[in-house]
């Protein structure tokens, strides 16, 4: 039968099993490499559940991480469809009552007919250039991010106005959306709308042709913008109008009260023109512009009341203010003196900003007005998160309605009693998982990188043996590193708030130890839950800081604004020609915008009042946002410790692997030689036997002839 054979028959040795155990001594040498191969797996397997561990610590981490995730807090209010509360960095409890009377709105504006949206829009409009450049506002987050004010699209002179839709929306961070809208048959407009809400809306310009915007209709003719003050004049019911008197005007015990001596003026770079408020701001207005015209400096310029309580000043022939002209308007409502001094300032009505004046405007964009606790305030958003630090209304609905032909106010609902409070018990849970995490990741490590002797006992002999088990992370420095980098990270004393005093604030709360998270003796920590109550009780933004990524500074105005996985803790000191040292040594600074936003090279971007002032600015990587970055860089470095680690095991496992798979050819061939060499022996040994049967039958032929 093929493939058996029968050893011995000649030779009377049991060839089968001698061939069967000189291949077991070298099938050894296969078992020994093989059974490498299974170690270097079960450490890469380790390696691989590290990973996920890790990963189980980042997740904790995160949600203690940013002072955002940090503050839980609990809020209520009993009209929830009109009004809700919530807290954010730098959210304290409290309760208000809320009055909404007028909700943000967006601009929208819209272009003159455009026959066809398939074919090139204004072929005309781009002289003899073939692109034209817009130019979009941004977002207000998309600016604070970018440190960029403005997006540029570029529109081609084969454009259809399905092309300059999508090009504008594709345009990342740009604070307006475009869109077409179909009135009938060969009428179809571009209509742009602003992202934001609020009287802000959104600006547009070109360069490189003669005048897209105006040949569409977006822009009126005459190319005009206008200077809006940044801040409005409120009273109870909202925003002011020309028959609003100065006794109206929100008088909170927030700011300072309007006297019937006070007065409104305007300084438009040559001193202030004043104008009384002794009977409404109609009149006040129309006497500003009765001197301004008076005046040849001034004449061309005019100034209006927006419907949510803004002042604009625009040129009478309706041509540009431009915005290095719009940044030196001011408007206040203060005491002057005789000689048109201030004396006492009451009102400032912010920094003034430009705006376009649109040809056909669908929706004009108004703010918020709401109050809070009686009062009164303005928003561009319907979540306003401005007036009180670290809490954000969101307005849904008006509550309060005014009729517009008796003047009196009509209660849809009560004052809207929201509240927000910290949620303690939601914090220590979460920080409670974070300490687990830890411990179970730490236990793991330990486990893996001991070495025990192992005693047994042999069932025949009753002797006594030992053996050594490795485990699969001892002896690794970088499995080493990690443990200790994690532990210092937990441990550890944060020295950029340890004994710190900023902004009249100063914490004890520097370590884990100082608010009941302590070491036990087994190596585990172990979390009082008691203490840490009363640390939050007693100094919830000193345990705040000691979790997350926070700053704080000497200087009003100046903070930390953006940062990544790149960026340092420590104290960063602004000179005032904008250099920047990073605990004394010089810091590498990508760019300063508008002298407002300096961006590091390392992450950071310092927000500031201005340049032309020193200040000292500490950025703080608490103990939850160190424990994720670290992960974070862990697993995207190339030699990151278990990525480094899992390509080396891997490529030690395909090297056993193919000595393996070489070896075991060796061991086939070795089995095949030595069976064919008994098996040659078998026929030698047969055929002298042979040899020899015949020799004796032929010898004793010969004697029996004699």
């Amino acid at each position: 039968m093929a493939g058996m054979s029968v050893g011995g028959l000649v030779s009377g040795l049991d060839t089968n099993s001698i061939v069967a155990q000189l291949t077991a001594l070298e099938q050894m040498k296969v078992t020994r490499e093989s059974q490498k191969k299974e170690n270097a797996q079960k450490t890469l397997d380790k390696f691989k559940d590290l990973q996920t561990r890790l990963g189980n610590l980042a997740s904790k981490a995160s949600a203690l991480e940013t002072q955002n995730k940090f503050n839980v807090f609990k809020a209520s209010s009993n009209f929830d469809d009109y009004v809700t509360v919530s807290g954010k960095e730098g959210a304290t409890a409290g309760q208000y009552e809320v009055t909404v009377r007028q909700l943000a709105t967006s601009q929208k504006v819209a272009s003159n007919t455009i026959p066809t949206i398939n074919e090139p829009v204004a072929p005309s409009a781009f002289g003899g250039n073939d692109t034209i450049t817009i130019t979009l506002s941004r977002t207000q987050a998309s600016a604070k991010t970018t440190g960029k004010d403005f997006v540029d699209v570029m529109i081609s002179k084969n454009d259809t106005l399905k092309d300059i839709v999508n090009k504008i929306n594709a345009a990342e961070g740009a604070g307006v959306k475009a869109s077409i809208m179909a009135m009938a048959d060969g009428d179809n407009r571009l209509i742009l709308t602003s992202v934001e809400t609020g009287t802000k809306g959104f600006t547009i310009s070109e360069s490189g042709g003669t005048s897209l915007l105006q040949t569409l209709g977006i822009l009126k003719s005459d190319e005009g913008s206008v200077a809006l003050s940044g801040n409005a004049l409120v009273t109870k019911k909202g925003g002011a109008t020309k028959d609003t008197t100065f006794d109206e005007l929100n008088t909170s015990p927030l700011l300072k009260e309007i006297k019937a001596t006070d007065q409104i003026g305007i300084n438009i770079g040559g001193g202030w023109i004043t104008a009384s408020l002794a009977t409404n701001i109609g009149d006040a207005i129309d006497e500003l512009n009765t001197k301004l015209s008076s005046d040849p400096s001034t004449s061309n310029l005019e100034v209006t009341l927006n419907n949510s309580g803004e002042i604009i000043i625009s040129r009478v022939d309706g041509s540009n203010i431009g915005s290095e002209t719009a940044s030196g308007f001011q408007v206040k409502i203060a005491e002057f003196d005789n000689s048109d001094q201030i004396i006492d300032e009451k009102r400032d009505l912010g920094k003034f900003e430009t705006r376009n004046t649109f040809a056909n405007v669908i929706t004009e964009a108004q703010n918020a007005f709401y109050s809070i606790d009686g009062m009164a305030i303005s928003s561009r958003s319907n979540s306003d998160d401005k007036t009180i630090n670290g809490t954000v209304f969101t307005l849904k609905k008006i509550t309060v309605e005014t009729d517009e032909t008796t003047g009196k106010d009509r209660t849809i609902v009560g004052p809207v009693k929201t509240s927000l409070s910290l949620d303690r018990d939601s914090i220590t849970s979460n920080i409670n998982a974070f300490v687990e995490e830890f411990n179970a990741l730490m236990k793991f490590l330990d486990e893996n990188m001991k070495t025990t002797v192992k005693e047994d006992t042999d069932k025949v002999t009753g002797k006594k043996t030992t053996s050594r088990e490795i485990g699969p992370f001892a002896g690794d420095s970088s499995i080493s590193a990690l443990r200790d980098n994690l532990k210092r990270m937990m441990t550890g004393t944060i020295d950029e708030i340890t004994g710190t005093k900023n902004n009249g604030y100063s914490t004890l709360n520097s370590s884990a130890s100082r608010i009941g998270i302590t070491t036990q003796r087994d190596g585990t920590l172990k979390v009082d839950n008691e203490q840490l109550n009363k640390a939050l009780d007693s100094d919830f933004e000193g345990v705040r800081r000691l979790f997350t990524s926070n700053s704080f500074s000497d200087t009003v105005g100046f903070s930390v604004g953006n940062f990544n996985k790149k960026s340092q803790a420590g104290i960063y000191e602004i000179d005032v020609d904008g250099t920047v040292t990073l605990n004394g040594t010089p810091v590498a600074v990508k760019d300063i915008f508008d002298d407002k936003i300096i961006t590091l090279e390392n992450g950071i971007s310092i927000e500031t009042p201005g340049l032309g002032q020193k200040a000292k600015v500490t950025f703080v990587r608490g103990i939850a946002s160190q424990m994720a970055n670290f992960v974070e860089k862990a697993k995207d470095t190339v030699d990151g410790y278990y990525k480094s680690s899992e390509k080396t095991y891997q490529a030690r496992i395909d090297s056993i692997q193919k000595r393996v798979d070489e070896l075991q050819v060796r061991v086939d061939n070795y089995n095949a030689r030595i069976t064919k060499q008994f098996a040659a022996l078998e026929r030698n040994m047969g055929n002298l036997q042979a040899q020899t049967a015949n020799m004796m039958s032929a010898l004793s032929g010969i004697s029996y002839r004699r």
